[in-house]
């Protein structure tokens, strides 16, 4: 596994820096020599006859070419590491870059969320420095530096809790805080992505009267996917800078690209791995639990009392369990959760989120969970805690 973290800084170069002619002038035959150069060659090859292959082979890789070679004028030119270096002169940075005609130095100008970042890529021969590319900003005319930096990984920190996650049909994305001290106790629900549900529903809806007619569907299929893409970045930052100011970690279900998307409001595969990535990032503990019976059972008292019955009633493990499937699949109620052992009630992402950051805290052998020990509560005592604004039980550990 890699153990470097890559991101891409942003930084830009005047118009009006002296060293910047030399870069433009080898950027000017990149985009004009080079390019078209590379689009003519490539045409003959594929229209040659002389190479005996499939007409509709030819006609692919004909269509896959001119589409990328359509795009590369618009493509920024990129310049290896053994080819520039940034340098740190008084707290001002300045980048090198080695070109035909000789060295060119500019003035680098990086935003101050940035500053700390550069200033472990500076120096020659620097492995914390990755590629660098460079476009041309026609608008304003500043020459854009698009970064790379290969980061160390930072080191996760011990976790006092779990940030249960649950991506719902009617939420984006639903989180709560469990911690064990030393009984089992629910805190903090959080609903992420209100703001964007009333907008992708109705991009949703145009684009499904658009087809239907046959009109240009297009520009609205652009507008949900980037509505999409804005909105997993938005609620996973909310979630990980939850998890980072209560110094708990990230819980949420184990899913694979083919897990169903559809009634869903974001694709969940794609914020697991948007979540993922940034607790990487930012060192927060993360980690992926079954998801198995997760909007189903019973946080308080896990329905044990439906699988004693059904193991009693039934002649093999294997039709118990369908019995027990069965009984449990009553709890819900489309948005509400209702437990036909206990009567628990409560809103069933919230429910989905408890029953994920429960199985984020794993048993020893000696019984500890994570470190911290958990005892069992007697079924006479109970605890309160506020979830959604409401006072409720407190839900019991296992038993066993």
């Amino acid at each position: 596994m890699d153990e470097n973290l890559k991101q891409t800084v942003k930084a830009v170069i005047s118009p009006r820096d002296s060293g910047l002619r030399k870069i433009m002038h080898e950027y000017t035959i990149y985009k004009e020599v080079l390019i078209p150069k590379v689009q003519k060659a490539v045409r003959p090859i594929v229209k040659d006859k002389t190479i005996a292959v499939y007409a509709q082979q030819k006609w692919m890789i004909d269509k896959k070419l001119n589409k990328y070679l359509k795009n590369l004028p618009f493509h920024p030119m990129p310049f290896h590491n053994q080819s520039v270096f940034i340098e740190d002169k008084d707290g001002k940075f300045w980048i090198h870059f080695k070109t035909k005609e000789g060295e060119a130095v500019c003035y680098l100008y990086v935003p101050a969320k940035y500053r700390s970042l550069i200033e472990q890529a500076c120096g020659e021969d620097n492995p914390v420095l990755g590629q660098v590319e460079i476009v041309e900003d026609h608008k304003y005319g500043w020459v854009n530096c698009h970064i790379c930096l290969r980061l160390p990984k930072p080191e996760p920190y011990d976790p006092k809790g779990w940030v249960g996650v649950d991506v719902g049909w009617n939420k984006l994305a639903t989180s709560i805080l469990t911690t064990v001290n030393p009984h089992l106790k629910f805190s903090s629900p959080t609903f992420h992505g209100k703001q964007f549900k009333s907008q992708i529903i109705q991009l949703r809806y145009l684009l499904k009267q658009y087809a239907r007619k046959g009109k240009d569907w297009k520009k609205w299929n652009f507008r949900l996917k980037h509505t999409i893409k804005y909105a997993v970045g938005v609620v996973a930052k909310e979630i990980v800078s939850k998890a980072k100011n209560l110094k708990a970690g990230v819980a949420m279900e184990k899913l694979t690209f083919k897990s169903t998307a559809k009634g869903y409001m974001v694709p969940r595969y794609k914020l697991m791995t948007a979540v993922k990535t940034l607790c990487e990032r930012e060192g927060v503990p993360f980690k992926l639990v079954s998801p198995k019976n997760t909007s189903l059972l019973c946080p308080k008292c896990a329905n044990i009392k439906s699988w004693e019955s059904a193991k009693n009633k039934s002649k093999s493990i294997k039709e118990a369990k369908k019995k027990f499937q069965a009984r449990i699949r009553k709890n819900r109620n489309r948005q509400r959760f209702s437990c036909v052992d206990c009567g628990y009630k409560a809103n069933a992402d919230i429910v989905g989120a408890m029953n994920i950051a429960k199985k984020a805290f794993n048993r020893t052998a000696d019984g500890a969970v994570n470190g911290m020990e958990l005892v069992s509560m007697p079924k006479t005592e109970e605890a309160s805690c506020l979830l959604g604004g409401l006072c409720c039980k407190a839900l019991k550990a296992d038993e066993r």
